[in-house]
């Protein structure tokens, strides 16, 4: 199943958009990811599914908590940074 990874700056951060998306019912999941998708920082981002990425985006940027970088997961394991 694809989905998105919502990097974030840190754990608390990842927390803050978690707890942003939940309050607007968005399921997600908070997940360590890998040094490559994280470059600097934490390492941590939320995970959200494809069909819910621009209601997520909305939600995130009415709360001031951008993600660092955002990175769609394929089915097949790969991933790919996106621009959204």
């Amino acid at each position: 199943m694809e989905s998105y990874y919502l990097t974030c700056r840190s754990l608390t951060y990842a927390q803050r958009v978690s707890q942003a998306l939940t309050g607007a019912g968005i399921r997600n999941m908070i997940t360590r990811v890998s040094p490559t998708m994280s470059r600097e920082g934490c390492g941590y981002a939320v995970r959200i599914s494809t069909a819910l990425l621009s209601r997520a985006m909305g939600v995130l940027a009415s709360a001031a908590l951008p993600p660092k970088r955002v990175f769609r997961v394929m089915a097949g394991g790969g991933f790919e940074e996106v621009r959204v």
